[in-house]
């Protein structure tokens, strides 16, 4: 697998991992609020496994980022610099 092929894998992985915490969150904020009761198995998990879900699919994203940084450092550093060059000149 070349560079690009991780970094597409990589990103595509971040994507589909917010897609999950962003489907939590609003499980977990609008239909099976704290103190709303239970409401059992109606969105197939209960509360606690959507938290489950929820925080280490966050702790997935992180760890994610952190290699998409790893793997743009160079062109980060670069553009970084333009800017700070361009700036000032």
């Amino acid at each position: 697998m070349n560079k690009n092929q991780v970094k597409f894998t990589i990103d595509l992985l971040m994507f589909i991992d917010f897609l999950l915490i962003a489907i939590s969150g609003f499980i977990l904020w609008l239909v099976l609020p704290r103190g709303g009761g239970k409401l059992g198995n109606l969105f197939i998990f209960l509360r606690e496994d959507w938290l489950f879900i929820h925080h280490w699919t966050s702790v997935l994203l992180i760890i994610l980022i952190i290699i998409h940084l790893l793997l743009n450092w160079i062109w980060i550093k670069n553009m970084f610099l333009r800017i700070c060059i361009g700036q000032i000149i």
